[in-house]
């Protein structure tokens, strides 16, 4: 959606909510609103106040765009408050990740096959399919989309991530640093016997990621959040 049919759809949310023609000087802040704040949160505060209890008007009552700013504000605060959450998130997932990894394969390392195939231009293609429908990384039996989802994430390390990892001093925990939290998420999804968290069954553990995934995107980079009512 380009950002003139957002502020279109922003401009039609606000006036089915208003119900009266706004004067110039109204008009002229609700414009700032537009450039100002996250189109997602203004969204989704008028809708709110418009699906809220009518506001009676009395003297002294807030006004329709000072409601919009109070429960745009809380929704902000809301969002910051997840910040903690989701990166203490992150480091535990990269945690035990490496630490199933390593156990699975016998090496912290492992993955330097991954990074240096793909160096060499190879995909996991070039792992050859056993018979028990399995490939084998370090001897070890997984399956085949755990390793099309570990070169897909090489893929997306850029030439100094890639120099910084095959680097003798790399520290073993770094490649799970440097991937994001959904790719990181899909290779453990992949092959979920390999690297379990805690007592979550495949499906549980791929919902609770979505909304955790989803969250993270509206935290950091102002995509829309579709639920948090599990978190």
């Amino acid at each position: 959606m380009t950002v003139v049919k957002r502020e279109i759809s922003l401009i039609e949310a606000l006036g089915a909510y208003l119900c009266y023609t706004p004067k110039y000087t109204e008009t002229d802040e609700f414009h700032a609103d537009l450039r100002t704040l996250n189109h997602t949160l203004f969204r989704d505060a008028i809708r709110e106040c418009h699906n809220g209890k009518k506001e009676e008007h009395v003297e002294g009552a807030p006004s329709k765009r000072q409601l919009i700013h109070m429960v745009y504000t809380r929704k902000v605060k809301e969002l910051a408050s997840l910040y903690p959450f989701l990166f203490a998130t992150e480091n535990a997932l990269r945690a035990i990740a490496h630490e199933s990894y390593h156990r699975a394969f016998k090496d912290p390392y492992w993955w330097r096959d991954i990074i240096r195939a793909h160096t060499h231009e190879k995909t996991e293609n070039d792992f050859p399919l056993k018979g028990d429908g399995k490939k084998r990384v370090r001897k070890h039996p997984v399956n085949p989309s755990f390793l099309a989802e570990c070169f897909f994430a090489a893929t997306q390390l850029g030439p100094r991530q890639i120099k910084a990892l095959d680097a003798p001093a790399c520290s073993s925990i770094r490649f799970y640093e440097e991937l994001s939290i959904r790719h990181l998420f899909k290779i453990m999804h992949s092959d979920y016997v390999l690297c379990t968290v805690g007592t979550l069954k495949r499906q549980q553990f791929k919902e609770h990621m979505i909304t955790i995934c989803d969250a993270r995107n509206e935290v950091f980079h102002g995509r829309p959040i579709k639920t948090l009512l599990c978190m």
